[in-house]
C-alpha cells in the first residue's frame, strides 16, 4: 500500500513526532510519501523518517496550483490513502481526495476548539488521539471518527539506572525528585507545580525540563519564593529517554491536554505519574495502575497528591511496579501501528 502524508506545519513537536514514529514502524507492506513545506523541520529531519520526502510549498487551502501539484503526486505514485494532520493540509488533502477518488484519514492531535466540522466531514474518517478528543469532535458534528492512541516506543523509553541528572546537579539518591518535561507554556501550568512544591517541607527537588515563552516568568516565581535550591530549570535536553528514570515522580499539571504523551513516556520508563483531570489525561493516568489524578488548577490537591507519593511507600511502589506494564498493554507503538494498518487496509477495500 502507498500512503501520502501531508503536513502543513513547519514545526517538530508531538504531532510531527507521532507521525514519524508511526511511519518508521509500519510494516514493509506500506510505502510512505511525505509532502512537507521546504523550510519545515520535517525536511530537516528527513534522514530520520522512513519515507520519501517531497518538499512542496503549500499555499492557501484553495490555491489551484498547490491542489494540482498534490493531485499529480497522488496519481503519479498510485497513492491508496491520503493522511492529513493540520487545519490547512486537512482541507488540501480532502479536496485532493475528492478530485482523485482517494480515501483521506484526518488525524486530530489537539483538544482545542474547532470552528466547523466541514473539513473533517470531507475526509473519509477522522482519527482522534484520545477518546476525549473523539467525544469533543462528535459533539461538534464530526461524523465518522475513531480513536487510535499515540504509541510510545517502549524500547526507547525504559527504566535505567544512569542517574545522569542526579550526577549533573549533585542530587543525593535520598532526595525525592519530581520532574516535568513540557514546553514552557502557560497552559501547562508549571506555575501550579512550583507553588505546590513550595508548600512541601520535605527533601524534594523539582526539575523542569524544556523551554518556551514562560521561562522568564517561571524564573521570577522561583526567585520570589526563594526556591533556587529546590527548583532547577534544566532547559531543553536531547536525552529525555535517558533522564526520565532520574525522576521519582513525573507531574503534568496542564489545564488542557489532548492526551499527555509525556506522562506515557514517563510511565514507560517505570516512573509513577500525577496528572490533572482534564482532556485525555485520565485516559493515560490510571489510578489503579500507574499514578494519581488531581483537580486542575487546584494547588492544594496537587500538593496532597505529591505528598501521597512521597509518604505512602506501598502505594508508590505499586505504581512503580505497574507503570511500564500499563503502557505496554495500552499505549505501545505496536498497538498504534497495528490499528492504523488495519484502518488503511479497510479503506483500501472500500475504494
Amino acid at each position: 500500500m502507498k500512503i501520502l502524508e501531508i503536513e502543513y506545519s513547519k514545526g517538530w513537536g508531538g504531532q510531527e513526532k507521532r507521525t514519524q514514529r508511526l511511519i518508521n514502524h509500519l510494516s514493509d507492506e506500506f510505502k510512505v510519501f511525505f509532502v512537507a513545506q521546504p523550510d519545515s523541520e520535517i525536511v530537516k529531519h528527513q534522514d530520520e523518517i522512513k519515507a520519501e520526502i517531497i518538499p512542496l510549498k503549500m499555499r492557501q487551502i484553495y490555491n489551484p496550483l498547490t491542489i494540482l501539484k498534490l493531485a499529480w503526486i497522488v496519481r503519479k505514485n498510485l497513492i491508496d490513502v491520503i493522511s492529513t494532520h493540520s487545519g490547512k493540509d486537512a482541507w488540501l488533502g480532502a479536496i485532493v481526495g475528492k478530485i482523485t477518488s482517494t480515501p483521506v484519514v484526518r488525524t486530530r492531535h489537539l483538544l482545542t476548539k474547532i470552528n466547523s466540522p466541514k473539513s473533517y466531514n470531507l475526509s473519509t474518517i477522522t482519527v482522534a488521539v484520545s477518546k476525549s478528543v473523539e467525544e469533543y469532535l462528535k459533539s461538534m458534528g464530526v461524523k465518522n471518527t475513531t480513536t487510535i492512541y499515540t504509541g510510545i516506543d517502549t524500547n526507547l523509553y525504559k527504566p535505567n539506572n544512569l542517574k545522569k541528572l542526579r550526577q549533573e546537579y549533585n542530587i543525593s539518591d535520598d532526595t525525592f525528585v519530581v520532574g516535568i518535561v513540557a514546553v514552557l507554556r502557560a497552559a501547562k501550568r508549571h506555575k501550579d507545580l512550583i507553588e505546590a512544591i513550595s508548600q512541601i517541607n520535605k527533601d524534594v527537588k523539582l526539575l523542569i525540563v524544556g523551554d518556551g515563552p514562560q521561562w522568564d516568568n517561571l524564573q521570577k516565581l522561583i526567585k520570589e519564593k526563594n526556591l533556587e535550591n529546590k527548583v532547577i530549570m534544566v532547559g531543553i535536553r536531547d536525552d529525555v529517554p535517558k533522564i526520565l528514570s532520574d525522576f521519582d515522580l513525573f507531574v503534568l499539571p496542564s489545564k488542557e491536554e489532548a492526551l499527555g504523551t509525556s506522562l506515557l513516556e514517563a510511565s514507560s520508563a517505570g516512573v509513577p505519574v500525577i496528572g490533572s483531570r482534564v482532556g485525555g489525561i485520565p485516559e493515560c493516568v490510571n489510578e489503579e495502575k500507574n499514578g494519581l489524578l488531581f483537580e486542575p488548577l487546584n494547588v492544594e490537591d496537587l500538593k496532597n497528591k505529591i505528598l501521597t507519593m512521597i509518604e505512602d511507600k506501598e502505594k508508590y511502589n505499586f505504581y512503580k511496579q505497574n507503570a511500564r506494564k500499563f503502557i505496554i498493554d495500552n499505549f505501545s507503538v505496536e498497538q498504534m501501528v497495528n490499528k492504523t494498518e488495519k484502518l488503511y487496509k479497510k479503506l483500501e477495500e472500500l475504494e
